[in-house]
């Protein structure tokens, strides 16, 4: 995230730097910023906004579900979530909820602030980046198409020809971060570009599948020597999600993310984490696997072997 003003926010609220992709308040569209991710330095939690119309909606009603400890909850959060009227499928659904509470950062309630001038709703999150000393953040584009059921056929034309590889690697990198000195919020939210090293969507569009494991292979070489050790705590990680996706039948993810952090100073551990993030596009699957979620952690899993293999 460039250099952004504070102006506007509430007092002690910070734009959280480590933002990747979303809205982002350096963006300015009919003469308003876009509202990002904040955050009040020091913290272990970030805000994110709530999307407009339904997709704010859904992302809501599914870490409401996630987050429910009922039968009863489940089905009031996930009529949100659903092309049909076939609700809750008692077993499946609320296995695949309990299995996925452990795939996604922590949901901690709504909070509204105000900001440019206007009331406005934010989900609170966990930050999952907030233990790491020099974090090295990686955010992949999950699934082979990113457009939902709903979506327009103008909709689905920009979002094909936006990066055509998705369709056959099911998955594309927009973009990480890298702290190259010990972290200072004051730094970070000034962003001096010799403290956190960047690489943006249109570095992440750069790559298909004849050479994306190059784009992989520089964000887990950030403890240089222990590449290999990275990896293979990548792939390690990776499994419950795989193990996750080859048997739940009760949702579909279109331009969710996987995010990844591991620390990158090399006198602490490793201890990488990934979890699933946005979901204004979750639907019930009404049975069904989400193939294509699955077929990019597959193709993931194939390319961090290969790099392994070949370190």
């Amino acid at each position: 995230m460039g250099s952004v003003s504070s102006e506007g926010l509430p007092e002690s609220y910070q734009w959280f730097p480590d933002q990747i992709a979303g809205h982002h308040p350096s963006v300015i569209k009919n003469g308003k910023r876009e509202i990002g991710l904040l955050k009040i330095p020091g913290s272990h939690e970030i805000l994110k906004p709530k999307q407009d119309a339904s997709r704010g909606e859904k992302e809501v009603a599914l870490y409401k579900l996630l987050s429910s400890s009922s039968s009863v909850d489940a089905t009031t959060s996930s009529s949100l979530l659903t092309t049909s009227s076939d609700g809750l499928r008692n077993g499946t659904r609320m296995k695949d909820v309990n299995r996925m509470k452990g795939l996604t950062a922590k949901f901690y309630g709504m909070e509204t602030l105000f900001v440019d001038g206007e009331d406005r709703e934010f989900l609170v999150l966990e930050d999952v980046t907030s233990d790491y000393t020099r974090p090295a953040i990686l955010d992949l584009k999950m699934g082979q198409v990113t457009y939902d059921p709903l979506a327009s056929a103008a909709k689905i034309e920009k979002e094909t020809i936006k990066y055509p590889p998705q369709a056959t690697m099911g998955l594309r990198i927009l973009g990480y971060r890298l702290a190259i000195k010990k972290r200072d919020w004051l730094i970070q939210i000034h962003q001096c570009n010799k403290e956190v090293e960047i690489r943006d969507k249109d570095w992440g569009k750069s790559f298909d599948e004849t050479n994306i494991q190059n784009g992989l292979s520089e964000y887990f070489s950030a403890r240089h020597a222990d590449l290999k050790m990275v990896l293979q705590e990548a792939l390690d990680r990776l499994q419950p999600f795989k193990e996750f996706f080859e048997s739940q039948e009760s949702f579909k993810f279109f331009a969710s993310s996987l995010l990844f952090v591991y620390e990158a100073d090399k006198t602490l551990p490793i201890n990488l984490r990934i979890v699933m993030i946005d979901f204004s596009h979750a639907f019930e699957s009404n049975g069904q696997r989400d193939e294509g979620y699955l077929f990019g952690i597959k193709n993931l899993e194939k390319y961090l072997n290969s790099l392994i293999s070949e370190t």
